[in-house]
C-alpha cells in the first residue's frame, strides 16, 4: 500500500505527457545531432519495406507477361540499387544513432550521483523516502532501457508508424476493408497485452524493491576492507551467503511472477497472428481465385497485411511503451526535485572569526524514529568560547554536532551562526567554516598530502601548510618515514605503494586536515578515541594553540579530558542538564560530578594497582 501512495503520488504530480516533454527538452539541450539522427531514420524506414515488397509483384507481374530477360535484368537491377542504397542509408543513420545512444545515459548518471553525493542535503541521504526516490530512478530511468535518450527513439517509431500505418492503409483499403479490420483488432488487442507485464510489475515492485536495497548491501561488503577483518574473524561468511541467497532467491521469485506474465502475453500474440494472417490468407486466395488479382499482387498485397501489422501493433505498442517510459522519468523528477531544507543557492555573507553560535528551542529527530534526539535545546556558544560538550550514549552529542555542520535541519527551531540562520547561507559556503573531526573516519585512496590538503589543493603554500599541519597534530614523523613521504598514498590495494594507518595515526591525519583548513569553527568530536595516553596529552597541550581565534565544540566520553574548555554542558535525554566550568559544576554535585567521580575512581584505582600514584 505504501508503494501504491506513493506511485499515485508521483502520477498526480507529473502527469505523462509533462515527463516526456521535460525528457525531450534535456536531451534537445545535451545532444541535437542525435535528435537529427533520430528524426531522420523515419523516410527510410518506411520507404524501404515498401520498395522491397513491390519488387516481387513488379516481377512476377512482368514475368507473367512474357517479358524479355533484358527487361527483367533492369528491373531487378533497379529496385535492387535502390533497396542497396536505402538499406546502406538506414544503416548509417542507425550507426550514428547508436554510436551517441549511452552518452546521455552516462551523462544522467553522473548527474544523479553528482546530486545524491553533493549537491542535495547530506541528511536527505539519510531519509527511507530519499533512498527510494534514487533507488527507483537509478533502476527505472538509467539503469534500464527506460533511460531518457530512449524517449526519442520512441518518438520514432511513432512517426515511422503513423508514416507506414498512413502509406499501407491507403493501398490495402482500395483491396478489401476486411483485412484491415481484422488487422486493427488484433493490434488493439495487442495493446493490453503489452501493458500486461508492466502493470503488474509496477503495482508488485514494493515487494521487492527493500530486499535489492539488503543484497545491495551485502555485495558491498565484499568490496569493503574494513568489514572484512570482522567476516572472517566472526565466522560471518557462512550466515551472509546465506542472507544474500535468500534475498536473491526472494528477487527472483518475484522475476519470475513477472516474466511468465511476458511469456503468457507472448502466446496469445502468436495466436492472435495465427488468426490475423489466416483471414489475409483467406481473403487474398479468393480474390486470386476470382481473377481479381495477379500472382504479383497476390504477394504484394500479403506483404502488405504483414508490415501493416507491424505498423499497428508498433504504434499501439509505442504508446504502451511512451506511458511506462513517462512514469519511469517520473522517478527520476522526483528524485531531483526532492526537497532540500537547506540553501544551495545565493546566501549571505559569511561571518568573520570568530563566529558566535546560538541554538534556539532546537528539537530534531531521525527519519523513522518514534522520539525526538534533541527536546526544545537552546544553546549560546559565544565568540572564542571553547565548549565541551559530555554525556551519555546517545544523549544527543553527535546529534547537535551534525546540526551545527548543517548535515542535519532541526525539525523545530532555529540555529544561527554569526547572528544569521544557518539557511540564509549558501551551504556549501557555510561548510568552509568548518574543521570537523568526525568519531568515524573514513580514509581516501588519495596520498597523504592530498587528503591532509584537500579542503585547498591549489593554495599557493598548500604543502608548507600541510606539513605544519600534521606537525601540529603528530603525525608528520610517521609521514616521512613512508617511502613517498607525503606523496605515498593511502589504502593497500588499490596502489602500489598504498598503505593502512592504524586507528590512533588515523586520527591524527583527520585533526591535520582539520587544522589545515583552519576554519573557523572547530568541531572536534571523540578526537582522542583511538589515541595512547601519550598522544592524548599531547593534544590537550597543544589545544589552546590550535583553537586560537576558533570557536570550538569538543565532544568527549572522557570527562577529564573537558578540563581545559571555558565551558562544560552536560546533555541528557536531548536536553541541557547542565552547564558551567569543570569547577563550577564540581561544586554543584550534580549529575556531571557523580560521572566525574566515577571515572576519576576507575582511573584511581587502576593507578594503584600498577603502584603509580593518582
Amino acid at each position: 500500500m505504501e508503494k501504491e501512495s506513493e506511485k499515485s503520488g508521483t502520477k498526480r504530480r507529473y502527469s505523462r505527457i509533462s515527463s516526456i516533454i521535460w525528457a525531450m527538452k534535456r536531451l534537445w539541450k545535451l545532444d541535437r545531432s542525435f535528435v537529427f539522427f533520430i528524426f531522420a531514420s523515419v523516410p527510410t524506414a518506411v520507404v524501404l519495406p515498401l520498395v522491397t515488397a513491390y519488387f516481387p509483384r513488379v516481377l512476377l507481374d512482368h514475368l507473367g507477361a512474357g517479358k524479355t530477360f533484358s527487361e527483367l535484368a533492369i528491373i531487378s537491377v533497379g529496385f535492387l540499387s535502390a533497396i542497396g542504397l536505402l538499406s546502406l542509408l538506414k544503416d548509417f543513420i542507425e550507426s550514428r544513432c547508436q554510436a551517441r545512444r549511452y552518452y546521455p545515459t552516462a551523462v544522467y548518471q553522473s548527474e544523479m550521483d553528482a546530486f545524491e553525493n553533493y549537491r542535495t542535503d547530506f541528511e536527505n541521504t539519510e531519509k527511507q523516502e530519499f533512498r527510494k526516490s534514487s533507488g527507483y530512478a537509478q533502476q527505472d530511468a538509467c539503469t534500464g532501457n527506460c533511460a531518457m535518450e530512449f524517449v526519442w527513439g520512441d518518438l520514432s517509431q511513432v512517426l515511422i508508424h503513423l508514416f507506414g500505418i498512413v502509406t499501407y492503409a491507403s493501398l490495402l483499403l482500395t483491396l478489401n476493408p476486411v483485412i484491415f479490420a481484422v488487422v486493427t483488432a488484433v493490434s488493439a488487442a495487442s495493446y493490453f497485452l503489452t501493458r500486461w507485464q508492466p502493470k503488474y510489475y509496477d503495482k508488485h515492485k514494493s515487494n521487492w524493491e527493500k530486499e535489492i536495497r539488503k543484497r545491495d548491501y551485502l555485495q558491498g561488503l565484499s568490496d569493503d576492507f574494513p568489514s572484512a577483518k570482522d567476516i572472517k574473524l566472526y565466522g560471518l561468511s557462512g550466515w551472509l551467503e546465506k542472507m544474500m541467497r535468500d534475498y536473491q532467491n526472494y528477487i527472483l521469485r518475484w522475476n519470475k511472477r513477472c516474466s511468465l506474465r511476458g511469456v503468457l502475453a507472448s502466446v496469445i500474440a502468436a495466436l492472435l497472428a495465427v488468426l490475423q494472417n489466416g483471414t489475409a490468407y483467406l481473403v487474398l486466395i479468393a480474390a486470386l481465385l476470382e481473377g481479381g488479382l495477379t500472382v504479383g499482387e497476390f504477394v504484394f498485397y500479403f506483404s502488405l497485411v504483414g508490415e501493416i501489422a507491424r505498423f499497428l501493433q508498433g504504434i499501439i505498442g509505442d504508446i504502451a511503451g511512451l506511458n511506462t517510459r513517462a512514469d519511469k522519468i517520473a522517478y527520476y523528477r522526483v528524485f531531483f526535485d526532492y526537497p532540500n531544507r537547506f540553501n544551495h543557492g545565493p546566501g549571505c555573507a559569511l561571518p568573520a572569526a570568530p563566529v558566535a553560535v546560538e541554538f534556539r528551542d532546537v528539537w530534531y529527530r531521525y527519519d523513522g524514529a518514534k522520539e525526538d534526539t534533541l527536546k526544545g535545546l537552546s544553546l549560546t556558544i559565544r565568540e572564542g568560547e571553547k565548549l565541551a560538550l559530555v554525556g551519555m550514549n546517545g544523549a544527543g552529542k553527535t546529534t547537535l554536532v551534525k546540526l551545527l555542520c548543517g548535515l542535519y535541519a532541526p525539525q523545530r527551531g532555529e540555529i544561527l551562526v554569526g547572528g544569521r540562520r544557518l539557511e540564509e547561507y549558501n551551504i556549501e559556503e557555510y561548510y568552509s567554516l568548518l574543521s570537523v573531526v568526525f568519531q568515524e573516519i573514513r580514509t581516501l585512496a588519495f596520498t597523504v598530502f592530498e587528503f591532509v590538503a584537500s579542503a585547498d589543493l591549489s593554495r599557493p603554500a598548500a604543502r608548507e601548510d600541510a606539513v605544519l599541519a600534521m606537525r601540529k597534530a603528530d603525525i608528520y614523523e610517521k609521514v616521512m618515514s613512508l617511502p613517498n613521504g607525503m606523496d605515498t598514498h593511502l589504502m593497500k590495494g588499490i596502489y602500489d605503494d598504498g598503505v593502512d594507518f592504524s586507528g590512533g595515526e588515523l586520527q591524527k591525519l583527520v585533526l591535520a586536515r582539520a587544522i589545515y583548513k583552519d576554519g573557523s569553527l572547530l568541531i572536534l568530536d571523540e578526537p582522542t578515541a583511538a589515541l595512547d595516553p601519550i598522544a592524548e596529552n599531547n593534544l590537550y597541550m597543544k589545544y589552546q594553540e590550535l583553537t586560537e581565534g576558533k570557536t570550538s565544540v569538543y565532544i568527549s566520553h572522557r570527562f577529564a579530558s573537558t578540563r581545559f574548555c571555558d565551558r562544560i554542558v552536560l546533555l541528557e535525554d536531548g536536553v541541557i542538564l547542565e552547564s558551567g566550568s569543570h569547577d563550577e559544576l564540581m561544586r554543584q554535585g550534580g549529575r556531571y560530578a557523580q560521572m566525574f567521580e566515577v571515572q576519576s575512581k576507575y582511573y584511581r584505582n587502576e593507578a594503584v594497582e600498577k603502584g603509580g600514584n593518582l
